[in-house]
């Protein structure tokens, strides 16, 4: 968890909070706050210490900090999470929280689902990380609260708000790789009685990058002849260039009663190695990912004890790669409409949702829809010492049926510090519409994956520190994975066969002192495919993070250590990837009041490491800057 208690006013009535416009994605947004409400954990604000499942919340410092780092780097760097790369931060990447693969978990932006529904899970490319305003993780399975995808836990995204008078920020900064980045905001609010709040930020990247293949690739120099790709990929530069931006507009017309428009663009081109085997030569490749997002909401306080949130949304992700001999391109939008209730009975709540989904995909060679239409409620009790949350769901998907998932949690302060809790929650994840419809791979009777998961936990929050314990078992069913087809003479197609069973612990500890913030993490994983008993590639079985913080006047300087085990390069763990340790530096200086200079360092030991088996990450990079806040 991170840290979690908020002012005692906020504590004991978290409908006070500041809101982004939707009780779910509400959340305390001052510049230095330590202190959130954490909300993606039940869809509505609640103080840490009273959050039963176990999560993490990334801050605006620690974002800020970032700097030319990609948001899947930024996750390394936490508890519960390991992820894979194909070179730097403007290219493909895998994000897995406790082990389940990156189409397992749901990514948000302010609460609107960002999936491709083509690949499946989020395009990590294409979200910019200087737009973010802070993140939560939740783990373990959220369907009952979030339907689909959303079986290893959930990442939600959020966005500024603007409150208050009018302020810009900006920031500029050079880079190893030849990394330019770039980004500017101006956010505020007008009116007292009746406040019309706005925000506006943009953010331009580009880099020359590096080269991604290593020596271990199937297709590098020395390996190209026996895997017909001779004489192998370019080893040359692979850059990006990505453009963001995003706003939020809404006005409290009455005390209680906000209507409100929130958008989200960027646009990603990033370049990678290829092979062009008609005419058996290297060739340098590139993908355009266009992401936009955009929401209407309403919020409206009913009657004293029920409020209403109403959002409709639409989701649009654009893909084309651009090789040689193609262009081809894939859209996938999808369409939300969501009505959530909350309703105060004493002390407790309840929670009412209707949802539904349509989702396309406009490929080459698919042209296919589907829509989900879901029901789902939750009560969460609290009763002195007690606290328990249950939830149920029902989805009912284009050519499926209904699909039932429930969820219950109960935690007991065994002190005023101490508490322990226990959870147990199913989930699903629909197959995508390459596992459908994909011509020659595709099979429409594949059916969802469906996961069990039950944890334990200790939590210890006396004061300035904390240490969280938790172990738990997520066994996941119908695990869908391409095997030779039984419906044609040859190729692969998606085939409802593994079952994988996955068992860890995570430790975790933070403290703020006087002018230290200290925190450290160790994740124990073991996660088996249980047809075979190999190892899930890409998973370490040991992760360890060391991050300190030092701030005093106009300084503040720190330091971050990930250290991870030996993973498996393939399924059939033939291939090892070594294990590694990165050490990141940063700084900042205060030169004059709203004015600072920072700094980063990344890999500062030029550890030489790999993410996904043959390709290579950055080397020893700086990037540096100047920085404009209010």
């Amino acid at each position: 968890m991170g840290l979690i208690s908020n002012t005692a006013a906020q504590a004991q009535n978290p409908s006070q909070a500041q809101s982004s416009g939707d009780s779910s994605v509400a959340v305390i947004n001052s510049p230095n706050s330590t202190k959130p409400l954490i909300v993606t954990a039940t869809r509505m604000p609640t103080k840490g210490a009273d959050v039963l499942a176990d999560y993490v919340y990334i801050g605006p410092e620690e974002i800020a900090q970032a700097g030319q780092m990609s948001v899947p780097e930024l996750l390394q760097q936490q508890r519960g999470v390991q992820i894979s790369t194909y070179g730097g931060p403007g290219g493909l990447a895998s994000v897995y929280l406790r082990g389940t693969s990156n189409n397992q978990s749901l990514v948000l932006i302010d609460g609107v689902r960002t999936e491709s529904s083509t690949l499946g899970g989020a395009v990590w490319s294409a979200i910019p990380i200087q737009l973010i305003d802070h993140i939560e993780i939740i783990f373990g399975p959220q369907s009952t609260f979030y339907g689909q995808d959303a079986l290893g836990g959930v990442i939600q995204i959020f966005t500024k708000r603007g409150d208050g008078p009018a302020q810009f920020s900006a920031s500029s900064g050079y880079g190893t790789y030849g990394t330019t980045i770039n980004t500017a905001s101006v956010s505020g609010s007008v009116g007292d009685d009746k406040p019309t709040r706005y925000n506006l930020g943009l953010s331009q990247e580009n880099s020359m990058g590096f080269n991604t293949v290593a020596s271990t690739n199937p297709c590098s120099a020395a390996n190209a002849t026996k895997n017909y790709c001779a004489p192998g990929y370019p080893t040359t530069r692979t850059g990006y260039t990505r453009l963001g931006a995003t706003g939020q507009v809404s006005h409290e017309w009455q005390k209680g009663q906000e209507f409100g428009v929130k958008v989200l663009a960027s646009r990603t081109n990033y370049q990678y190695p290829g092979y062009d085997y008609d005419v058996s030569l290297p060739e340098v490749n590139s993908q355009v990912n266009n992401l936009s997002i955009a929401t209407v909401f309403s919020k409206n306080q009913i009657t004293e004890n029920w409020q209403s949130f109403i959002q409709l949304s639409n989701t649009s992700n654009f893909g084309q790669n651009l090789t040689t001999n193609s262009n081809d391109s894939i859209k996938s939008p999808q369409n939300d409409f969501l009505w959530k209730n909350d309703i105060k009975v004493g002390p407790d709540n309840l929670q009412l949702m209707v949802e539904r989904l349509v989702q396309y995909a406009n490929t080459t060679n698919i042209n296919a829809s589907r829509t989900t239409n879901s029901a789902a409620g939750s009560y969460q009790l609290n009763r002195g010492n007690n606290l328990a949350t249950v939830a149920v769901r029902n989805d009912t998907i284009t050519g499926y049926g209904p699909i039932f998932t429930y969820s219950g949690a109960y935690g007991y302060f065994l002190t005023k510090g101490l508490r322990a809790n226990v959870n147990y929650g199913t989930g699903f994840r629909a197959p995508t519409f390459n596992d459908l419809y994909y011509p020659g791979y595709g099979t429409p009777n594949v059916q969802p994956e469906t996961n069990r998961n039950a944890e334990v936990g200790l939590h210890y929050e006396p004061g300035n520190y904390e240490i969280h314990l938790v172990g738990y078992q997520n066994k996941v069913q119908n695990l869908i994975q391409a095997l030779p087809c039984t419906t044609q003479a040859s190729g692969y197609c998606p085939t409802n066969f593994a079952s994988v069973n996955i068992t860890g612990a995570s430790l975790g500890a933070n403290t703020r002192l006087e002018y230290w913030n200290l925190k450290a993490a160790l994740d124990l994983l073991n996660a088996v495919d249980q047809n075979t008993g190999l190892a899930l590639p890409n998973r370490a079985k040991q992760l360890a993070n060391l991050g300190s913080e030092y701030r005093r006047g106009k300084l503040n300087a720190g330091a971050n250590i990930t250290i991870a085990g030996q993973r498996y390069g393939n399924a059939k763990n033939t291939v090892t990837m070594s294990s590694y340790a990165l050490l990141d530096l940063f700084a900042s200086y205060e030169i004059q009041p709203k004015w600072s200079l920072f700094a980063r360092w990344n890999n500062a030991l030029n550890n030489q490491y790999q993410l996904s088996y043959g390709y290579l990450t950055p080397g020893s990079n700086i990037f540096a800057g100047v920085r404009y806040t209010p």
